[in-house]
């Protein structure tokens, strides 16, 4: 289902990253999963707000006829995503932000807190620009 070149787009070679925070014991494989699920929906509400990268994320989603793209899970401590998000902010065609859980649930023997907890960062825009600002970490699950 790919679409012919649109002169509108400035990105090459467009790619989602997601930075899962390392630092969260609670944060296992399903919450994980979750938080990448819930991280989609801050990468649209971050697009729809950019007129620029409009155009890259519906060619980053025509890569395949379910509607998504390349994407890259990393793991990274909350001060590592703190400092890459910092960075994105301030590099151009780049979109970036927090996944921002406001009922993250943790548990505490038989009892479970509901926390606001900031749970991963994502980055989209071009891949080498990502790859750079991302060399030091790993694939999310094998640090």
């Amino acid at each position: 289902m790919k679409k012919e070149h649109d002169e509108t787009k400035v990105l090459d070679d467009p790619i989602l990253y997601l930075i899962m925070r390392t630092d969260l014991d609670s944060l296992g494989p399903g919450k994980g999963m979750a938080q990448a699920c819930h991280a989609y929906g801050a990468v649209k509400k971050v697009i729809r707000s950019n007129l620029v990268l409009q155009q890259d994320f519906l060619a980053w989603m025509s890569q395949t006829e379910q509607e998504f793209g390349t994407t890259i899970v990393l793991g990274g401590t909350i001060h590592e995503i703190d400092t890459i998000l910092y960075k994105a902010k301030h590099i151009k065609n780049m979109a970036s932000g927090w996944v921002h859980d406001p009922t993250y649930p943790v548990s505490d023997g038989d009892i479970i807190h509901v926390l606001p907890m900031d749970t991963c960062g994502f980055v989209f825009g071009e891949r080498r620009d990502i790859k750079e600002l991302t060399r030091e970490l790993n694939l999310y699950g094998s640090y």
